[in-house]
């Protein structure tokens, strides 16, 4: 009888215990083995590195654009901006109308790739199929200036010039919106001004030292890509586009591979406010 008491004395207790321990479940999210942690840091880690690849290419285009399109930037907006108020101060610097080709249709593929994105805000995970399909259109664009480039022997002039301003921009501006949508902190892949704030930030203290090499990646890999882009031009002017396609093809292949849905994604610190929807991230993460 004592014992019987005794049990029925510490089923409360147990229970109360039990409820805590669930509750602590639930507020903590799904737990998950070492090696399921493992594989998603190195998912994350590949992310990574295809935004450094895209990087690498939006370089290659920028000195591509620059010194064969009549010293315009394809993905560098901010100096275009800067180049359209030379212009309409009439200082030295390219002409008007090319630089607002640039602008406008950077504007037309950051609108449309941003529609894109917005519409299927549902997709989640580090790489979504509309991040796919968003950078083979860029693909696309990237081998038709190619073609375009081949035709003219790398010396378009005039109006052809600016039509192919037109396509280089569109594509940037798709691949702007593309990489905006994963909600990727200090990433832009076609500007480094604020990944540069950022990665000065993770030693001021007002970042994770975390973010550090994916930053200093991004920087490095815009510098490359400028590097590069610009020794083909002086050394195989025809073929200097081919580099920014490649890259750019190559990252949507291995996209394919990372965007196959893991069920531990959603624990990943850049993933977690993107698994109730998308459309907020294109506004807050910057």
């Amino acid at each position: 009888m004592a014992s019987k008491a005794h049990d029925a004395e510490m089923m409360p207790t147990s229970s109360i215990r039990l409820d805590i321990r669930r509750i602590r479940q639930d507020e903590s999210g799904p737990e998950t083995s070492p090696i399921a942690d493992a594989g998603s840091r190195h998912r994350q880690t590949v992310r990574d590195l295809l935004l450094v690849a895209l990087t690498v290419a939006s370089g290659a285009v920028d000195a591509i654009s620059y010194f064969g399109l009549g010293k315009i930037f394809s993905a560098f907006m901010t100096g275009n901006i800067v180049f359209l108020g030379f212009g309409l101060a009439e200082i030295e610097g390219p002409d008007v109308i090319p630089v607002l080709v640039a602008l406008s249709m950077f504007a037309v593929g950051a609108y449309l790739g941003l529609r894109f994105a917005a519409r299927r805000s549902d997709e989640t995970g580090l790489w979504p199929p509309a991040m796919t399909v968003l950078l083979g259109f860029v693909a696309i664009a990237e081998a038709c200036f190619l073609v375009g480039w081949l035709a003219t022997a790398g010396h378009p002039s005039g109006p052809v010039a600016d039509a192919f301003i037109a396509l280089l921009s569109l594509a940037m501006g798709i691949q702007t919106a593309a990489v905006r949508s994963l909600g990727v902190q200090g990433i832009f892949t076609t500007a480094g001004t604020f990944t540069l704030v950022a990665f000065v930030g993770a030693f001021a203290g007002s970042r994770s030292r975390a973010e550090v090499p994916r930053l200093a990646g991004v920087l490095l890999g815009m510098v490359a890509g400028a590097v590069a882009g610009g020794l083909l031009f002086l050394h195989a002017r025809s073929y200097a586009p081919v580099l920014p396609l490649v890259v750019t093809i190559l990252v949507v292949v291995a996209g394919l591979t990372l965007g196959r849905p893991q069920p531990h994604d959603s624990n990943c610190p850049d993933n977690q406010h993107l698994s109730t929807g998308r459309q907020q991230v294109l506004d807050t993460a910057v």
